[in-house]
């Protein structure tokens, strides 16, 4: 009969998720993973098998976060309200410390683009969903008369998550959160989705 692990698996593995998503998948050691996440290496290859599959695990629950949280504020807030939700929860509403970090998916489609294609297609298929569900909830605003019908709602939903991506970009080069809050009002007010 084979030994349950003695530790919470959810506990490390955000553990490892928070080591990746600051020093990126290359950086990211064995060792380091190991004593950030407070196993033994028999633990960590008994549970999570490889560095590549933990990633991937991570990458999963980081996914899940994120499009959970954008679904939750669609239950709440007007469609058209989403997007600014969402830049003051993950780029405004943070630590300083976990703005200039950016998004994990964006950092990984980023990193591993020409040097790891499934990783790569794994970060842009969970931020694919999340500009999805962007998509969906437009369409919805169009159905309740929030959002006038000229504008495509996958086609608006792409701005939404290009902004995304050039704010992650920005924050990892170390642009203040007060330096992005006028790019993200401005981006806003252009996409016809300012308050």
């Amino acid at each position: 009969m084979a030994r349950s692990p003695e530790f919470d698996r959810t506990k490390v593995l955000e553990a490892a998720m928070k080591l990746f998503w600051a020093r990126g998948y290359t950086a990211t050691s064995l060792p380091g993973l190991l004593e950030t996440m407070a196993i033994a290496r028999s633990s960590f290859y008994a549970s999570f098998g490889t560095k590549r599959k933990l990633f991937i695990e991570c990458l999963e629950l980081f996914g899940e976060r994120t499009l959970a949280m954008i679904k939750f504020d669609a239950k709440t807030l007007p469609s058209t309200a989403l997007p600014r939700a969402f830049f003051e929860a993950t780029v405004l509403g943070v630590s300083l410390r976990k703005s200039k970090q950016g998004c994990l998916l964006v950092n990984t489609v980023l990193e591993l683009a020409d040097v790891d294609p499934e990783l790569n297609q794994l970060a842009t298929q969970k931020l694919n969903t999340i500009e999805n569900t962007f998509a969906v909830a437009f369409k919805q605003a169009q159905h309740r008369g929030e959002l006038e019908k000229t504008y495509n709602p996958e086609e608006l939903a792409s701005l939404v998550m290009t902004v995304n991506f050039g704010l992650r970009v920005q924050s990892r080069q170390q642009l203040s959160q007060q330096s992005m809050k006028p790019i993200i009002e401005n981006s806003l007010s252009m996409l016809g989705l300012a308050a």
